[in-house]
C-alpha cells in the first residue's frame, strides 16, 4: 500500500505536517491542540457530524465548519475556538443547544465526575443557563436489555451508540426512532439489545443517558480504582481495567490494545465478573465426611490431607488443567509434581501446536488483509468474539471472507490471514506453510483455542520437564485444577475410575459427591502472574481484589517445602525462572501494561497433521460446540442469562432448502434413538452436510443426526 503525501497545515498559528487525508481533529492533536467532539469517534468509521461541537474557522470558507469530517490538505489555515471568536461563540451555542433539555441531575447521574459533556460545558460552554422552562422527561429507565439501562432525557442523539450496532458489531439492533426533535434511541421492535458487544455502547455513550444495570448507584469516580489487567474469559486476551470500590470488583473497562482488541469488550468480558461474588463461592478448605457431607477444615489440616494424598498415590497421579491457570500456577504445581513425587502425567485443556509461532502476527492483521480464510466447525465468535469484529472489520474495508483455503487467489494475495476456530487445529502450520504466509509481512495464521490461557499452561507444564507419559493405570489421585475442568465431562470420568479426587474450585455446587477434598480456588480478577493469548502475546494480570483464601502459589511454596522442593511464592520469582527456559529470559517487570508481540519464529519442520478421524454414520455431521455465554462464571450472572442460546439447531442453505425448513421452524433432531426439538436456524457460514448445536442441547446426540419437521 502506497504512503499517503505530507501536507502542511496551519492550526491557530501552528504549523503541523502530517499525511495528506488526515482527519482534522487527528491534525490539531498532532499540533498539541484539541478541538472538542461528541458524536466523532474514529472506530465507528467515518464522521457523521451530529453533534456540531467540532466547529471551525478555515481560511476560504465562508462559515463555521464542523472539523471532524474535513481532512488535511496541503495549504490549510484553521482556527479553532483558541484563537477564533467566531468558532468559540458557535461552541459556546451548541453546548447551550445541547443542554437545553440534558437534566441537570448530576450528582446521581452515573457518569457524573467522568462525563465529558461535564469537562467541556465547565471549558467551552456558557457560564450560566438562559433557558428557565421545564425541560423534557421521559419514562425512566428503560430496560434495553437486563445489561443496559437507558435514559432518554440525557441522551444527545451523537448516535455512537446506534452507529456501533450498525457499522461495527453489525447487529442491526439498535436504531433511531422518529425525526427531528422527536428522535429518540431504541432496539428493533422494543426487542431487548441481544448481542454479544452490546456492552460497548456504555462506553461509548459521552453522557449518562446508557448505563450498566450492575453498576448503576454503586460507586462514584472519586471512590474507585482502576486496576490495569487482563480478561480471562476467552484466549483474546483483551486489555481491561477492572474498577474496584472497598475490595470489591463493580464494573469492567476495556483498556484500548489498538494490536488485540481496538478497545471492544464483548458482553460476558464485560459483566461476568460478578461471579466472584457467588453464592456457592468457596471461602475455606472443605473435605468429604460422607457421600454428599463436607465440612470446612483450616488451611493447615486441608495441607496436611494434601501431602497425606499425594504420598499415598505412589506416582499414580493424574493432573486435570483448566487452561485458566497463570503461567505461574501452572509451573508451580508442575514442578511440585514433577521434581517432589517423579508423578508428571498431565491433560492438558487442549493440544497447542508450536510450529504456529512462526506465523505470528498481531490480531490487527485481520482488518487490513486482502483475503481472509475462516476453518473449523465452530462460530468464530463463539470461541473469540473480539476475532469475530476483526473479521468483520475486515470485510468493510473490502476483504474477500472465505471457508477454504484452495485457489489461485489465496495463494497470490500478499495479505492472507488463515483463522481456524475449533478441533484440527493442528493442520494450520502445514496448510499456512504450504500458502507462504511466514515470508509475507501482511498475513497471519490464528488457530482459535478454547481456553483463556491454553498456550500459557502447555509453555509452563513443558517448561517444568519432559513430555508428559501415558495416564497411569488406576489413577491413584486425580488433581482436578480450576472450574472449566470441574465442568468437563472427560475428567468427571476419570474421577470415577479415581482413587481419590482433589478439586481447586471457586464453587462449591458442581463438586458435590465426587471430590475428597477441595481448595478454595481464585478468578484472573484475583491473581498476579501471566497470559499467553491467541497471538503468543505474554500479558500480565494484576490482581483487582483480593481473594477469600490464599493465593495459589502461596500454598503451593507451602505445601513444596514438605517436599524438599524449592518454590517461590512470588510471581516475580516464579516467572523468572519460567522465562529462562520458555520466554528467552524476559524480564517480569517488562510485560507491560501494553504488552507488545514477539516477532516470529524461524520456520523450521512443520509437522504434518494427523489424518483426521471421521466417525461413520449415516445423515448429517454433528458439531457441538460450547457457546460464548456459558461456562461456570456465566452460571452466576443472572443478567447473563438472556444471552445463552436457545435449544436451536443450525443448518446450511442447501440442507435447509433439501429439508424444506426454515429458520424459526421448530424440527425433530434424531440420532441413536434419541430424539430433541430444536428451533431451527440457517446459517450461511457452515458448509453443507453439517448442523451445528449447543453442547447442552447435544449431550444426547451421536456424531450423525438426522433432520426432520
Amino acid at each position: 500500500m502506497s504512503t499517503p503525501e505530507p501536507v502542511t497545515v496551519t492550526i491557530d498559528g501552528r504549523d503541523v505536517q502530517v499525511p495528506k487525508g488526515t482527519g482534522l481533529v487527528e491534525t490539531a492533536l498532532a499540533a498539541g491542540i484539541e478541538i472538542p467532539v461528541f458524536c466523532y469517534e474514529p472506530r465507528l468509521g467515518p464522521a457523521i457530524g451530529a453533534c456540531r461541537m467540532c466547529l471551525v474557522e478555515v481560511e476560504g470558507m465562508p462559515k463555521v465548519q464542523a472539523a471532524c469530517v474535513l481532512s488535511a490538505q496541503d495549504g490549510m489555515v484553521v482556527s479553532t475556538a483558541q484563537s477564533s471568536s467566531e468558532a468559540a461563540e458557535a461552541q459556546n451555542a451548541t453546548l447551550e443547544f445541547i443542554l437545553v433539555n440534558h437534566p441537570l441531575d448530576c450528582p446521581v447521574c452515573d457518569k457524573g465526575g467522568e462525563c465529558p459533556l461535564q469537562d467541556l460545558t465547565f471549558r467551552w460552554g456558557p457560564g450560566a443557563s438562559r433557558m428557565e422552562f421545564p425541560k423534557r422527561t421521559f419514562e425512566k429507565p428503560i430496560p434495553i436489555s437486563p445489561t443496559i439501562a437507558l435514559d432518554r432525557e440525557r441522551c444527545i442523539l451523537c448516535y455512537r451508540c446506534t452507529r456501533f450496532s450498525e457499522a461495527v458489531a453489525e447487529d442491526g439492533q439498535l436504531i433511531a426512532e422518529n425525526r427531528g426533535a422527536a428522535s429518540v434511541i431504541a432496539t428493533f421492535q422494543d426487542e431487548p439489545y441481544r448481542a454479544p458487544f452490546s456492552g460497548n455502547i456504555i462506553e461509548l455513550c459521552p453522557v449518562g443517558a446508557l448505563t450498566s444495570t450492575q453498576y448503576r448507584f454503586e460507586a462514584r469516580p472519586w471512590e474507585i480504582q482502576n486496576v490495569p489487567t487482563v480478561c480471562g474469559m476467552c484466549p483474546v486476551g483483551c486489555n481491561i481495567h477492572a474498577t474496584t470500590r472497598e475490595g470489591k470488583v463493580k464494573r469492567i473497562l476495556s483498556r484500548n490494545h489498538p494490536e488485540i482488541d481496538q478497545g471492544w469488550l464483548c458482553d460476558k468480558g464485560r459483566f461476568a465478573y460478578a461471579h466472584v461474588r457467588a453464592r456457592d463461592r468457596i471461602a475455606d478448605p472443605l473435605k468429604r465426611i460422607g457421600p454428599r457431607r463436607y465440612e470446612d477444615v483450616s488451611w493447615d489440616d486441608a495441607l496436611d490431607e494434601v501431602e497425606r494424598m499425594l504420598r499415598n498415590a505412589g506416582g499414580r497421579i493424574v493432573t486435570a488443567l483448566s487452561g485458566s491457570e497463570t503461567v505461574e500456577s501452572a509451573y508451580a504445581l508442575a514442578k511440585l509434581l514433577r521434581q517432589g513425587l517423579g508423578a508428571h502425567s498431565a491433560v492438558l485443556p487442549e493440544e497447542v501446536e508450536p510450529a504456529l509461532d512462526a506465523f505470528r502476527a498481531p490480531l490487527a492483521t485481520i482488518g487490513d488483509a486482502e483475503i481472509v480464510v475462516v476453518l473449523g466447525d465452530e462460530p468464530v465468535v463463539e470461541r473469540a468474539p473480539i476475532v469475530d469484529l476483526w473479521i468483520r472489520a475486515a470485510r468493510r474495508n473490502g476483504a474477500q471472507v472465505l471457508a477454504s483455503a484452495d485457489g489461485e487467489r489465496v495463494r497470490s494475495s500478499e495479505r492472507v490471514v488463515l483463522i481456524w476456530s475449533g478441533p484440527g487445529g493442528e493442520a494450520l502450520p502445514a496448510l499456512a506453510a504450504g500458502l507462504g504466509i511466514a515470508d509475507k509481512p501482511g498475513s497471519a495464521a490464528f488457530h482459535l483455542p478454547q481456553t483463556a490461557n491454553g498456550r500459557g499452561v502447555a509453555d509452563a507444564w513443558a517448561a517444568a520437564g519432559d513430555a508428559d507419559p501415558e495416564n497411569p493405570e488406576p489413577i491413584g489421585l486425580l488433581i482436578v485444577s480450576g472450574d472449566e475442568a470441574v465442568a468437563n465431562p472427560a475428567v468427571r470420568a476419570m474421577a470415577e475410575q479415581a482413587e481419590s479426587v482433589l478439586a481447586i474450585s471457586m464453587f462449591r455446587t458442581p463438586l458435590i459427591g465426587w471430590t475428597d477434598l477441595v481448595l478454595p480456588g481464585t478468578s484472573y480478577l484475583e491473581r498476579d502472574g501471566t497470559y499467553v493469548n491467541l497471538e503468543g502475546r505474554l500479558q500480565r494480570l494484576r490482581r483487582a481484589v483480593i481473594p477469600p483464601g490464599p493465593d495459589e502459589l502461596a500454598w503451593l511454596a507451602k505445601l513444596a517445602e514438605r517436599f524438599d522442593v524449592e518454590l517461590s511464592p512470588y510471581p516475580s520469582q516464579v516467572f523468572a525462572e519460567i522465562s529462562a527456559i520458555a520466554y528467552g529470559g524476559l524480564d517480569y517487570g517488562l510485560v507491560g501494561e501494553h504488552a507488545s508481540l514477539p516477532p516470529p519464529v524461524e520456520v523450521g519442520d512443520v509437522p504434518k497433521p494427523k489424518a483426521a478421524e471421521t466417525a461413520p454414520g449415516q445423515g448429517l455431521r454433528l458439531i457441538p460446540y460450547r457457546p460464548l455465554f456459558s461456562g461456570p462464571a456465566v452460571e452466576r450472572v443472572p443478567q447473563l442469562h438472556f444471552q445463552r442460546p436457545g435449544p436451536e439447531v443450525e443448518l446450511s442453505p442447501d440442507d435447509a432448502q433439501r429439508l424444506g425448513v426454515s429458520s424459526g421452524q421448530q424440527v425433530h433432531v434424531r440420532s441413536n434413538g434419541t430424539s430433541v426439538e430444536l428451533r431451527a436456524r440457517v446459517s450461511r457460514d457452515l458448509a453443507p452436510g453439517a448442523v451445528r448445536v449447543p453442547a447442552p442441547h447435544a449431550a444426547d446426540l451421536g456424531t450423525h443426526v438426522e433432520v426432520s419437521t
